[in-house]
C-alpha cells in the first residue's frame, strides 16, 4: 500500500477533498486498493476531524480484505486502524439497533434471522397460505397440471414470487398492511397473493420475536429519519462515508448511507454497473448507482484503466457493452444493460501491464452435445495445467446444476480441482436433510436418530403432509421404545400400538407418523446400496431439482471417502456429514486461486476473481435470451406471465417508480434478464487474463432425452466481431 502508484481516475479519486462523489470502475481497475488507499489518506490527513472513516461493504469476507488493504497503508505511515471502520451494511444496521433500542422501538434482547432461518419461515408462510387457498392456486395451473404435479410446481413459483414482494416491499417499507391497502380488491392477482403471504411472514417473526435482515435496515432507517439530533452525532462521528460495491445498492442501504453523510455531506460511492449481477434475483439495482453518478452535485468520475486483460480481450468485452448498448433490437435492453464505458489498457511504466496479445487466445467453440463439450473442456484444462503448472485456470458455467455434473467429468479425470459452487445456506440445508437420515438408517434402533429423521425431513414434505403440530410429534417418536414395532408392524397391529400411551392421538400427528415410517421403511430397504446410491436414492423422494446437483456432490463426496476407508461403514459416513464435512458449504469466502489447480465455479461466483485462463460453458440460448418471446429458464406457459415479475412491476407502480415504456410487466421483467445475462457475459469475460474460450452444444439433456439448443445470438455477434478485427490484425 505505502508503495501504490495511482493511474489516472484513481489520481482523481485520491484528490478528493469532500462532498459526494461517484466512482465508476472497470473491471481490474483495483477499485478495493483505491478505496483503501483514499481510507487511509483521508485519516492521515486528518480530513475527519475527531472522527472516522466508515467504509461500507457487502460481504464479511470483502470487509476483512478491505480491512487487511487499510491497516497495511496506515502501517506504513506508523500510523494505527483507529481511525477507520469497516462495516457490511447489515452489521452497521444491527449496530445503531442493538446501541438504541428504546429509540427504534424493540426489546433490548432482539435477534436476527440469517438467511436460512429466513426461507424456512417464508417457505411456512407459502404453505400455510396454499393450505388456505387451494382454490384460488389450483385454478392457476392448467388442467394437466392439477394434483400432484402442479402443487410441487406452484409451491416453488409462490416462494419465488414472496421473495421477490417481500424484497421489494420492505425496500420501499412497506408493510404488509400496507401494501394490502394499496393493493385492494382488484390489481395484480399475483402482487396480492404476494402481499398475504408476506402477511403470514411477518406474523411469525412477529410470534417469535425476531427481525430478517430487511427488517433491520428498515429499523435503522426509521431511527435516523426520527431521532435528527443522533443522526448529527453520528455525524461527528462518521464525518467520511466510503460505499464499496454500490452497483448492488438497494433503496434501503442507500436511504441509509445518505442519511448518514447528509445533503452536503461526505459520501463516496463505488462500483462498476457493468457487473451489476443481482437485480433480477434480489432487490439490488445498477440504476441507483446510475441515477447518482447523474445527480447534481456529484463530482462522477471514471476508473476506466485494467491491467487485468490482453487488448484481445478488453476488445471482446469492450465490443460487447457498444454492440449491446447501440445494436441490440430492443430498446429497453440498450437503455438498461450497460454504463457506455471502455476498458483502457495500462499505460507505459504502468505496475500492472496488460498481457501481450502474443500470448494470449480467444476461442469460439461449438459441440454435438454437452457431454462432447464438458469432455473436451476437461481434456484440454489438463493439458493445460500439464504445460503451464505456474498459471491458474477456472471453467464457469451459468448454473450449480451444470456444475455438478461437470464435476464429475473432472473427478473422473482424476484432475485437482476446486468446487465453488452451491451457496453455504443451501448447501448446508442439503446436508442437513440428508444427515438427518443417514444418521438414523446408520442407528435404526435409537429413538433420537428416529426424531433427528424426522426434524430433517418434514420441511422437505408437501403442505398436505404438515397437518401435525411438530413438538408434539417429535415427543411422540423420542419416547417409542420400540422403532422397529412402527417401521415394520406385525400383521394387524396399528400404528398407535408402536407409540407410548397418551390418550387420543391427533389424525395430523398420525398421518405425518405414518408418512414418515413409510419413507424410513423405504430407504432402509435401500440401506445395502453404496452410499452415493443410497445418498442419491433419498435425494430423489425429498429435494427438489434445484438442490439435486448439490446432493450429487455429497454423494460423490461419501463414495470417496468409503474408498480412501474401506473399513469405514455407514455410521462413520453419516459422522462425517453430520460434522459438517463434505465441502459443500463455506466454500468460495476469501477464495484465492492457486496455479497449476482447476476452479470449477459458476459466472456469478466468479466475480471479483481473474485467472490466466477461463473457459465459459453453455453460452446457448437458453440461458442467454435475446428476445422477449425466447423461452425464459423457470417459467410457465399457461401462466400467461412471469408471477414474480409481474407482482414486482405491480408493485414498484404502486410505489411510483415503474417504468412503463409500452412494455408489459413481463416483458420489463424479460428486459431486465436479457440485460443482466449480457453484464453476466461481460463478467465472465473479463475474469481472463491471457486466454478464453466460450462454447455451447447443439444438444443438451432435457429429462432422460436430448433436446437441439441454439447458441446465444450474442455468441454469434462477438464471434463475428472477433474474427472480423482478427483479420484487420493481420
Amino acid at each position: 500500500m505505502s508503495s501504490f502508484a495511482p493511474r489516472p481516475g484513481q489520481r482523481q479519486i485520491l484528490a478528493y477533498q469532500g462532498g459526494r462523489m461517484g466512482v465508476s470502475a472497470v473491471p481490474g481497475s483495483g477499485k478495493t486498493t483505491t478505496i483503501a488507499a483514499l481510507a487511509a489518506q483521508l485519516v492521515v490527513a486528518g480530513l475527519p476531524a475527531r472522527g472516522k472513516v466508515l467504509v461500507v461493504t457487502y460481504q464479511n469476507a470483502a470487509v476483512e480484505h478491505l480491512r487487511n488493504y487499510i491497516r497495511a497503508g496506515l502501517e506504513g505511515r506508523s500510523r494505527l486502524m483507529s481511525g477507520c471502520e469497516v462495516r457490511t451494511l447489515h452489521s452497521l444496521a444491527y449496530g445503531l439497533v442493538r446501541t438504541y433500542p428504546a429509540l427504534a422501538g424493540v426489546e433490548a434482547d432482539f435477534h436476527i434471522l440469517d438467511e436460512r432461518a429466513s426461507r424456512h419461515l417464508l417457505d411456512k408462510a407459502v404453505r400455510l397460505w396454499n393450505g388456505q387457498n387451494a382454490r384460488i392456486w389450483g385454478r392457476l395451473g392448467p388442467d394437466e397440471y392439477y394434483g400432484e404435479a402442479w402443487e410441487w410446481e406452484w409451491q416453488r413459483l409462490a416462494l419465488q414470487l414472496t421473495r421477490t414482494v417481500v424484497g421489494a416491499a420492505k425496500n420501499r417499507r412497506l408493510g404488509p398492511e400496507a401494501l394490502l391497502g394499496l393493493v385492494g380488491g382488484g390489481g395484480n392477482q399475483f402482487l396480492r397473493i404476494g402481499a398475504q403471504i408476506y402477511e403470514l411472514y411477518q406474523q411469525q417473526l412477529a410470534t417469535i420475536g425476531a427481525l430478517d435482515f430487511d427488517d433491520l435496515v428498515w429499523m435503522a432507517v426509521d431511527l435516523l429519519e426520527e431521532n435528527p439530533d443522533l443522526v448529527l452525532r453520528l455525524r461527528r462521528r462518521w464525518p467520511v462515508v466510503l460505499e464499496d460495491e454500490a452497483q448492488d445498492s438497494v433503496p434501503l442501504q442507500e436511504a441509509l448511507l445518505g442519511l448518514l453523510a447528509g445533503e452536503g455531506g461526505n459520501w463516496v460511492r463505488v462500483g462498476d454497473p457493468n457487473q451489476a449481477i443481482m437485480s433480477t434475483f434480489t432487490a439490488a439495482d445498477p440504476r441507483f448507482l446510475r441515477r447518482f453518478l447523474e445527480r447534481e452535485g456529484v463530482q462522477a468520475i471514471e476508473m476506466a484503466v485494467s491491467g487485468r486483460c490482453a487488448p484481445r480481450i478488453l476488445g471482446l468485452a469492450n465490443g460487447l457493452v457498444e454492440w449491446t448498448c447501440r445494436r441490440h433490437p430492443l430498446e429497453a435492453v440498450r437503455r438498461l444493460a450497460f454504463r457506455p464505458q471502455k476498458i483502457q489498457p495500462a499505460g507505459p511504466g504502468d505496475p500492472q501491464q496488460n498481457p501481450l496479445d502474443s500470448a494470449s487466445e480467444v476461442a469460439f467453440r461449438e459441440y454435438n452435445n454437452q457431454h462432447e463439450e464438458f469432455a473436451d473442456v476437461v481434456r484440454r484444462a489438463r493439458l493445460f495445467v500439464q504445460a503451464h503448472p505456474e498459471c491458474t485456470l477456472s471453467i464457469l458455467v451459468p448454473t450449480n446444476r451444470l456444475g455438478y455434473e461437470l464435476g464429475e467429468y473432472l473427478r473422473e479425470s482424476g484432475a485437482e480441482f476446486d468446487e465453488l459452487l452451491q451457496s453455504g445456506q443451501t448447501a448446508r440445508r442439503i446436508a442437513d436433510t440428508l444427515g438427518g437420515v443417514l444418521g438414523f438408517l446408520a442407528d435404526p434402533l435409537r429413538r433420537a436418530c428416529l426424531e433427528q429423521a424426522y426434524q430433517a425431513v418434514r420441511p422437505c414434505w408437501r403442505p398436505e403432509r404438515q397437518g401435525g403440530k411438530v413438538q408434539q410429534v417429535a415427543a411422540l417418536l423420542r419416547s417409542c421404545y420400540r422403532p422397529e414395532a412402527l417401521l415394520f408392524p406385525e400383521a394387524g397391529a396399528s400404528l398407535a400400538a408402536a407409540l407410548p400411551p397418551v390418550g387420543e392421538l391427533a389424525t395430523a400427528d398420525l398421518g405425518e407418523i405414518e408418512h414418515l415410517a413409510a419413507g424410513l421403511e423405504r430407504w432402509l430397504r435401500a440401506a445395502w446400496l453404496p452410499v452415493d446410491q443410497l445418498v442419491l436414492t433419498v435425494a430423489q423422494d425429498l429435494l427438489g431439482e434445484e438442490e439435486l446437483g448439490g446432493a450429487q456432490k455429497l454423494a460423490a463426496y461419501l463414495r470417496s471417502r468409503a474408498e480412501q476407508h474401506e473399513d469405514w461403514r455407514l455410521p462413520d459416513l453419516a459422522r462425517e456429514l453430520g460434522e459438517g464435512k463434505g465441502g459443500l458449504s463455506g466454500e468460495g469466502e476469501g477464495y484465492e486461486p492457486r496455479p497449476g489447480r482447476i476452479t470449477l465455479t459458476t459466472m456469478h461466483k466468479a466475480k471479483g476473481l481473474e485467472w490466466d485462463l477461463v473457459y465459459l460453458e453453455g453460452v446457448d440460448g437458453r440461458w442467454f435470451p435475446h428476445a422477449l418471446e425466447d423461452y425464459f429458464v423457470g417459467e410457465r406457459d399457461f401462466l400467461g406471465a412471469d408471477p414474480a415479475a409481474e407482482a414486482r412491476a405491480a408493485l414498484l407502480d404502486l410505489a411510483g417508480e415503474g417504468e412503463g415504456g409500452g412494455l408489459s410487466a413481463t416483458d420489463r421483467a424479460h428486459s431486465e434478464i436479457i440485460a443482466e445475462r449480457l453484464r453476466l457475459l461481460y463478467v465472465g469475460i473479463t475474469r481472463a487474463r491471457r486466454f478464453l474460450a466460450l462454447s455451447w452444444s447443439r444438444e443438451v439433456p432435457a429429462g432422460v432425452r436430448m433436446r437441439p439448443a441454439a447458441p446465444a445470438p450474442i455468441f454469434q455477434v462477438l464471434r463475428a466481431r472477433y474474427q472480423r478485427s482478427a483479420r484487420e490484425r493481420g
